[in-house]
């Protein structure tokens, strides 16, 4: 490769960090369709369909999960705002949420300490999500280094 094309080409950094992003929604082409813009994004990201499945994962993220982004009706089963509150719980602290609803005048707002709650009107527009995520996980990431010391 040429010194000329190198200095054009964007470095684009790992997956990992980039930030781990886990989305939970019930629609299946939703979550299809936010992954891959994720994962061009450049995120690492898991999915799953319900909340039962996002809590299933709760081991295999812990430490390394830095947004959550939830579907705050998912059908039978969950809220969203049960999901994040649960997956809190079960990681002895709360990450950065964006939780989607196409009625936030209804959706409980999920009480979480030390992180912040994005409740986002559907549809999002792609290019908004992508520009609050690197943030996002910045936050998270502080937030662990601080309670490390």
């Amino acid at each position: 490769m040429s010194a000329q094309l190198a200095y054009v080409l964007p470095l684009i950094p790992e997956a990992a960090e980039r930030g781990l992003i886990l989305h939970v929604d019930d629609d299946q082409d939703m979550r299809r369709s936010t992954g891959l813009l994720l994962r061009s994004a450049g995120f690492e990201t898991r999915e799953a369909a319900c909340g039962e499945q996002a809590l299933a994962q709760v081991d295999a993220l812990r430490g390394r999960l830095d947004v959550l982004i939830v579907d705050y009706n998912l059908g039978y089963g969950m809220t969203g705002t049960e999901v994040a509150e649960d997956f809190a719980r079960l990681l002895g602290h709360a990450v950065p949420t964006v939780m989607l609803t196409g009625d936030p005048a209804n959706a409980e707002v999920p009480w979480l300490a030390d992180a912040p709650v994005w409740v986002a009107r559907k549809p999002l527009l792609p290019d908004t999500l992508l520009a609050a995520l690197p943030a996002l996980v910045a936050f998270r990431r502080a937030v662990a280094a601080v309670s490390r010391r």
